[in-house]
């Protein structure tokens, strides 16, 4: 069963996905780390990214510098259509090919968290879509004190995201993730009990 893990910045979709793989074996794709690895030295996507971008977006030992690519993108609409138009091909082919690999090693839970799971339409890989979500005070207060982000750009990049009923909208399970992680790990026992 392939499993969907979405949910806005700061929601606990990798809390989620890491209880899905400590607990139960499952098998994961993060497209965060997926996209990562597309944008490495040598990559196709490196050679666009350095084509469209310029040579400013590198770090001094040559690989992209993703702050500063994300600074160069944040709020320039034109300059993300590039990047994503480069990048998300790229994750895309990644994803189906990491899927298929799990499926032939048998693996009983593949969970693919992505955050553009409604955008991108990974929805229609999965057999499960399962929502996170969190208060957003509580998403405010993790991402200010786990990853240093101001109040001000979280808040920006949340309404930047989809909104609560988009999410439920495609959302086969709606997992809480405002509370502890043991609540949360009962209510993802509680969805595969009935899967």
């Amino acid at each position: 069963m392939v499993i969907g893990i979405t949910g806005g910045i700061g929601s606990g979709k990798s809390l989620v996905t890491k209880l899905l793989q400590a607990k139960f074996g499952a098998a994961v794709i993060d497209t965060d780390t997926v996209g990562h690895e597309v944008m490495e030295i040598g990559t196709k996507a490196y050679y666009e990214i350095v084509d469209v971008f310029g040579k400013e977006v590198l770090s001094e030992d040559k690989s992209v510098d993703r702050k500063i690519l994300g600074d160069k993108v944040f709020g320039n609409e034109a300059l993300l259509t590039k990047l994503n138009n480069i990048i998300h091909p790229a994750v895309e082919a990644e994803v189906d090919k990491r899927i298929e690999d799990f499926i032939k090693k048998n693996y009983k839970y593949i969970a693919l968290e992505t955050a553009l799971l409604i955008k991108v339409g990974y929805n229609s890989k999965c057999d499960k879509v399962w929502y996170v979500y969190a208060d957003k005070d509580v998403r405010l207060k993790r991402l200010y004190y786990n990853r240093g982000l101001d109040r001000v750009k979280t808040s920006m990049i949340i309404d930047n995201q989809n909104s609560d009923e988009e999410y439920r909208k495609v959302a086969d399970e709606v997992i809480d993730n405002s509370g502890t992680e043991e609540e949360t790990l009962a209510q993802i026992k509680n969805i595969l009990e009935r899967c």
